[in-house]
């Protein structure tokens, strides 16, 4: 096993945290910039982005240049991505460190650094915060890490990031089949510009103007729903043992969810199929259960009672988002079991529903195929990150062939 040099991380990076939101005293151009749910492991979700005002001065201090490595201060602290200029002139909220690498660290080897710390639970120690986490600047300073040739941390983030490409053209994919999908459901049941919908005259309704013989229902009368209850933590563990336990939708913009945590007790259930929505903040997030899990305080699962999953779920994901939404625009903590039942859904008749459905299960069914494939490249990145960061294995062999 190879021993490299090892440094305080605000050594060899420069930290800077973003700028605090403030409508009274922010002055300037008005810009876009990252928050704490813009960022993912590994990526960025970039479609729905807020604008602050900066001034000149502030754009140094707060701007990202290509390479830049971006972190969650709260919120799952830890969490971070490489910035590739993916939006021009994008800044950063309070909520986010940005961390430069200095010309020692390979700004992708930092990158996998801080990832493989993320997946061991090593920044736990340096947390602030007894309910709500934080990671301040003057803690990720004194995080910890290693410091091989650069060569050497060039090769391992071309290892590494030869996974994370195929990840991304994987979820490129996905994002072009989910926007055929979402097109569809909006021209049919939002614009109503279906086949033959020239005969139907519109009617009002509790959400406006809706197709004749069209209904608007309840969704507790649509669907079968399942509120989360949270098991005492004795039963939880993170080996593996027991069922998967979900406490909410941590990997939004995915279509499954990663499993972190198991349950050795009986609790409150989602089978494979359902659909998972967060009932505490970010309230309205979605995920789908690909097996059977535990449902957490935070979590209700959600089935059509006909089992028109495809249709529910383009359903829902027209009608939420992923920022703490609740229809129609309101921002809600949590919702109860009432809140949810109460939740109105157009409701076609069902030879609509099931045309529909023959459009939308082919582009769910190569979804999900992409899907697994993207966890089993993850698991496999993930299961050599700490052998070739730890050099456990020799990459040295490689170079010189790379040289040569």
């Amino acid at each position: 096993m190879m021993k490299w040099k090892s440094s305080h991380l605000g050594a060899v990076a420069d930290l800077c945290l973003g700028k605090m939101l403030d409508q009274n005293k922010n002055r300037g151009e008005s810009l876009p910039y990252l928050a704490n749910v813009n960022v993912r492991w590994g990526d960025f979700a970039l479609g729905n982005l807020r604008m602050m005002r900066f001034e000149p001065h502030e754009r140094d201090r707060y701007g990202l240049k290509f390479g830049d490595i971006v972190m969650c201060e709260g919120g799952e602290p830890g969490r971070c991505a490489i910035w590739r200029e993916q939006v021009p002139g994008m800044m950063i909220q309070k909520a986010l460190h940005r961390i430069r690498s200095h010309d020692v660290l390979d700004y992708r080897f930092l990158f996998y650094e801080l990832l493989n710390i993320g997946n061991s639970k090593g920044f736990d120690r340096y947390f602030t915060g007894a309910t709500i986490k934080h990671l301040p600047g003057e803690k990720l300073a004194k995080v910890e890490v290693a410091i091989p040739p650069l060569p050497t941390q060039r090769r391992i983030a071309g290892i590494l990031s030869a996974y994370d490409e195929l990840i991304e053209n994987s979820q490129r994919r996905i994002k072009i089949l989910e926007a055929m999908a979402r097109a569809l459901y909006r021209e049919w049941f939002v614009r109503f510009r279906f086949p033959g919908h020239e005969k139907l005259r519109r009617v009002p309704s509790p959400l406006g103007e809706i197709p004749e013989g069209w209904e608007v229902r309840k969704l507790k009368d649509v669907c079968h729903l399942t509120m989360g209850q949270s098991p005492k933590s004795e039963f939880y563990n993170e080996t593996g043992e027991g069922v998967a336990f979900h406490q909410g939708v941590t990997d939004f913009g995915d279509r499954f969810p990663s499993d972190r945590l198991f349950c050795t007790s009986a609790g409150r259930i989602a089978e494979a199929g359902d659909i998972l929505f967060s009932v505490r903040a970010p309230v309205g997030r979605l995920n789908i259960a690909n097996k059977t899990i535990v449902l957490g305080r935070g979590l209700s699962a959600i089935r059509h009672r006909q089992n028109h999953q495809a249709f529910l779920w383009e359903q829902l994901r027209n009608r939420f988002t992923e920022d703490d939404m609740m229809g129609n625009g309101a921002i809600f903590a949590s919702v109860t079991k009432g809140d949810m039942q109460g939740i109105d859904l157009v409701c076609p008749p069902p030879s609509f529903v099931e045309a529909a459905t023959k459009q939308f299960e082919p582009l769910h069914s190569e979804i999900a195929t992409l899907s697994q494939q993207v966890q089993n490249l993850r698991r496999t990145r993930d299961l050599l990150l700490p052998r070739l960061l730890s050099g456990q294995i020799d990459v040295s062999n490689q170079i010189q062939k790379v040289q040569a």
